[in-house]
């Protein structure tokens, strides 16, 4: 699908989580556990003590830990026989594409509702002259050109209009206009409203009556001669752009009704709680803290952090200089996207056959590529069935990659993220930070080591670097 929206951010990790009684506990020797599976404070250690390419801090090592609890989850699946391609988690992996597709089939079916302009209607809203088809012949002349130079232009707009007001050819007097976008469509600049142009052109444009020659009009631009074609040299060209028109005005007032509805609201804090959860990504991701909220349900800091992961990359890095009315906007615009998502819901909107085909198969290949990294193409004999089996191979075969990316970057293959965040859902899991300290605490002991040992200088740590 050409809509189809893509992960941008595959260095976004998932905050800790886990049971009353893990968060009592010091597990300075655990670094983090997942369904059964456990990374030591010496793991991690002894592999940040020898990766080159991984730099030696805080953030990286819990990145990393976050990482780790992705890959163990992912491939105990694998080897448990599980495809991971049932409809909940393609829907839960590729939620940003089901929300498109799901918001185009509720606009379809309003813009399908409101008809079409017939005929009569057409010829009212042309004599209306709210929306005017305008075309016009453009003779640049920069603000930097001399008086003489500029007053030649001028004379050689007049001497075009005054041919064209014999009757001459339009088309002839076209193909000397210096405005090539519209030269290329007979002059037409399309369908404009007021407001929508520098206020001379405007002014004239909407005083001419169909077929008439303006005078010579200039503007910061140049020079122009501008006409109002008849509707019937235009009906069909017309008609498409006082639709798309129509209908956006059209999509304002649902949308705004809708918000009136569901009571939309976004929280005074919502500003503050934004700046605060970009400093802190992987605790926010988990936050139940409401940014906005509506009747029938709630926008929280955890739904915007999972945003993140799909809008431009460098929102992450604005957001901190943002002001308050902006933000406020953003939450407002992302939370009517959920309502949206609703309504297309309620009004019995769902995907395709084709659809959930294609979004199945788009994750299928992602999961081959972790697949193939991971060295899982092919599952052993009797592993599925077997607990203990399974868990040394999981073991074996994700310290085996650490072990490739921490020396080897750009071979990083991350676990698709929101299919790692459905796989999070449905297991235990937990990033003990006590536990993280500690590894972080033991590799700088042994890299000083080894590097005292060999004679070597500590290594600079850039800043920024990391895993992305």
């Amino acid at each position: 699908m050409g809509r189809l929206l893509k992960a941008v951010s595959a260095g976004i990790f998932v905050a800790a989580c886990g049971g009353v009684r893990d968060a009592f506990t010091p597990h300075v020797e655990t670094v983090a556990r997942a369904a059964g599976y456990e990374l030591t404070v010496e793991q991690l250690g002894q592999l940040f003590s020898t990766a080159r390419s991984l730099p030696l801090r805080p953030d990286v090592v819990e990145r990393s830990a976050h990482l780790w609890v992705d890959y163990v989850l992912f491939a105990d699946r694998v080897l448990a026989g599980d495809s991971m391609l049932d409809s909940v988690r393609v829907v839960a992996a590729r939620w940003p594409d089901v929300q498109s597709a799901l918001i185009e089939r509720l606009h379809a079916n309003l813009v399908a509702a409101r008809g079409v302009l017939d005929s009569a209607q057409l010829d009212s809203v042309y004599r209306a002259g709210e929306y005017r088809l305008i075309r016009h012949i453009l003779l640049r002349a920069d603000p930097s050109l001399s008086p003489a130079a500029r007053e030649g232009k001028r004379r050689q707009a007049e001497a075009l209009r005054a041919r064209l007001a014999a009757g001459g050819s339009w088309a002839q007097a076209n193909a000397l206009s210096e405005d090539s976008l519209a030269r290329a469509r007979g002059g037409e600049i399309g369908v404009i409203a007021r407001g929508e142009t520098v206020e001379p052109f405007e002014n004239v444009a909407f005083a001419l009556e169909p077929g008439e020659i303006s005078q010579v009009t200039e503007t910061p631009y140049g020079f122009h001669v501008l006409t109002r074609p008849p509707l019937e040299e235009v009906r069909s060209s017309y008609r498409a752009a006082v639709e798309r028109r129509l209908s956006a005005r059209a999509d304002s007032v649902y949308l705004a009704q809708l918000v009136e509805r569901r009571k939309l609201a976004v929280r005074s804090s919502a500003p503050s709680a934004l700046r605060e959860a970009v400093r802190e990504p992987l605790l926010s991701r988990e936050s139940k803290t409401v940014l906005a909220e509506y009747a029938g349900g709630k926008f929280t800091v955890g739904d915007f952090m999972r945003w993140l992961d799909v809008l431009p990359p460098q929102l992450e890095d604005q957001i901190g200089g943002a002001s308050d009315q902006q933000l406020v906007s953003l939450v407002r615009s992302l939370a009517q996207n959920e309502l949206l998502v609703s309504e297309a819901e309620a009004a019995g909107a769902s995907l395709t056959d084709g659809e959930m085909a294609e979004l199945k198969a788009g994750l299928a290949a992602e999961i081959a590529q972790v697949r193939s990294a991971l060295k899982l193409d092919t599952i052993p004999e009797g592993v599925s069935g077997d607990r203990e089996a399974r868990k040394r191979l999981v073991e074996e075969k994700v310290m085996q990659y650490f072990d490739v990316f921490a020396n080897d970057l750009p071979q990083l293959v991350p676990v698709p993220r929101f299919l790692a965040d459905r796989l999070r859902e449905e297991q235990k899991w937990r990033v003990f930070p006590a536990g993280v300290r500690r590894a972080y605490e033991r590799a700088t002991q042994l890299r000083a080591s080894l590097d005292s040992a060999a004679g070597r200088t500590p290594a600079i740590v850039p800043p920024g670097a990391g895993i992305r």
